[in-house]
C-alpha cells in the first residue's frame, strides 16, 4: 500500500508538503464557506449586492456566531473570510510542531514559535 505523498520515508510528515495541504485546505474551505454564505443571502433575500458593498466588515465573533445562527450570509461569508485568515496562521503553528516532534530542530522550532508569537500578537493589537 502506498504511503500519502506528504510521509517521507526517512522522517515522517515533510514540512513544505504539509504545509501546502493546510494551505490548499483552508483556500477550499473558506472559498466553500464564502460561496454558501453567498447562496444564503440571495435565497434567503436577506441582502442585496448594494447592500453588502456598503455595509462595513463584521469582525467580533460572537456577532459573527450569532448571524450564522439566524442565516445570515453576510456573517456566514465573514466566517470564511476568518477561515482564509486563519490558514496561514494555522500553517505557521503545524509548522512549529513539525520542526518540534519530527525533526527535533530546536532553532527553527523557536524561530517559527516567535513568528507565531508575533502573527497572533499583530492580530490582537490590529483587532
Amino acid at each position: 500500500m502506498a504511503k500519502p505523498a506528504f510521509i517521507s520515508p526517512h522522517r515522517g510528515i515533510a514540512i513544505e508538503d504539509a504545509s501546502a495541504w493546510i494551505l490548499r485546505g483552508g483556500l477550499v474551505l473558506s472559498v466553500a464557506v464564502m460561496i454558501t454564505g453567498l447562496a444564503f443571502s440571495y435565497v434567503h433575500g436577506h441582502t442585496s449586492v448594494a447592500h453588502m458593498q456598503s455595509e462595513r466588515f463584521e469582525y467580533r465573533p460572537n456577532v459573527i456566531w450569532d448571524g450564522i445562527r439566524h442565516g445570515r450570509g453576510k456573517s456566514i461569508i465573514e466566517a470564511g473570510i476568518y477561515l482564509l485568515l486563519s490558514t496561514p496562521i494555522l500553517r505557521v503553528a503545524v509548522s512549529a510542531a513539525l520542526f518540534a516532534f519530527e525533526q527535533r530542530d530546536w532553532f527553527y522550532t523557536m524561530v517559527t514559535a516567535i513568528v507565531l508569537v508575533l502573527v497572533l500578537a499583530g492580530l490582537l493589537w490590529v483587532g
